[in-house]
């Protein structure tokens, strides 16, 4: 089932750790998160950039733009959900004939420990991933990925056309986490929140997945610290397509980040226009998003070059951006 880009798309709940790090700097970390606009001043904005950026970092590591990220992120949640979207066709179509919207339900065991529950719903008892169709997963000590998982991850296709597993195709689906949980013996995330999904995939490199959220959590320790971060009415999309015999990755992100390493208070993110990546290039070589805080203040971020990035401060909000540094992409991510 061709569905990665789906789950490249889900990536972007947890891009709020910023590439696997944790931290309690500032006051509020840990505490829930309020709505107050976090205020933008020449000793945080690079940070605050930083943080911004990565809440669509991990849809472009999906594409192969982000490098080193560590062991206690997210991603292990994401590529759990995507295993198991994987699986979904197989699973309806392993299911006995039963009475119509009937469940099925077994538990298998999990290499190297554990389990999982998988319930599955077949909704028009076809034997066949279409919409309406969900399995619900529910880990108790399940070894993946070098770490153990618990919690619950619910699946659920809203409209399917064509066959997933041939071009072209079409699929919206929902992915909802349940305290999801990922841990080691020296970290542990968290993933609270649910979202919707819709990819178009014509050919391998032509196709477009959205993905928006209300309101998605995650919580994450690493070394004794403790930091929590939150995505509102975000959105998030990437493009794939033909670049010569190359292919070009579009990404661009929407919405408003509440961090607990700016005191749990928000920013909004707006992409100006899309980040893009060509070919072997480790980073994107052109785009721009506008970051706002408290009081109007702005910080504009502009890709330079495939290597470096402009980082830049509107601390009055007076539409002049009177403090600027280039940083390279490495240091960003």
């Amino acid at each position: 089932m061709r569905v990665s880009l789906t789950l490249i798309a889900s990536s972007v709940i947890l891009t709020a750790c910023g590439g696997g790090g944790s931290s309690n700097d500032g006051p509020g970390a840990g505490s829930s998160p309020s709505t107050e606009a976090t205020p933008l001043t020449s000793a945080n904005y690079v940070t605050v950039a930083q943080k911004a950026l990565s809440s669509n970092a991990y849809l472009l590591d999906s594409a192969s733009l982000v490098t080193g990220a560590q062991v206690s992120d997210p991603k292990v949640l994401v590529r759990f959900g995507q295993d198991q979207m994987s699986k979904l066709p197989g699973w309806l179509a392993q299911q006995p004939a039963q009475a119509v919207g009937a469940v099925q339900t077994e538990t298998e065991p999990c290499d190297g420990g554990g389990t999982l529950t998988i319930s599955v719903n077949d909704r028009n008892n076809n034997q066949k991933a279409d919409a309406g169709d969900s399995i619900s997963l529910s880990a108790n000590n399940c070894s993946y990925a070098g770490t153990r998982l618990n919690g619950q991850l619910n699946l659920t296709i809203n409209s399917l056309s064509g066959d997933p597993d041939f071009y072209p195709f079409s699929l919206k689906a929902t992915l909802q986490y349940v305290n999801l949980t990922a841990q080691t013996a020296q970290a542990s995330i968290v993933g609270n929140g649910s979202l919707a999904m819709s990819l178009e995939a014509s050919a391998s490199n032509a196709q477009a997945v959205a993905l928006s959220t209300p309101n998605f959590s995650v919580a994450s320790t690493y070394g004794g610290n403790t930091a929590t971060e939150t995505l509102k009415n975000y959105e998030s999309s990437l493009k794939v397509s033909a670049a010569g015999r190359d292919e070009s990755w579009a990404s661009s992100a929407n919405g408003t980040l509440l961090s607990s390493t700016f005191g749990s208070r928000s920013i909004t993110i707006e992409t100006i226009a899309p980040f893009v990546r060509t070919g072997s290039q480790a980073y994107p070589a052109r785009g721009s998003a506008v970051i706002t805080g408290a009081a109007g203040a702005k910080i504009r971020v502009t890709a330079l070059s495939a290597t470096s990035v402009s980082i830049e401060l509107d601390a009055d909000g007076n539409g002049s951006y009177e403090t600027t540094t280039t940083k390279p992409w490495s240091e960003v991510f």
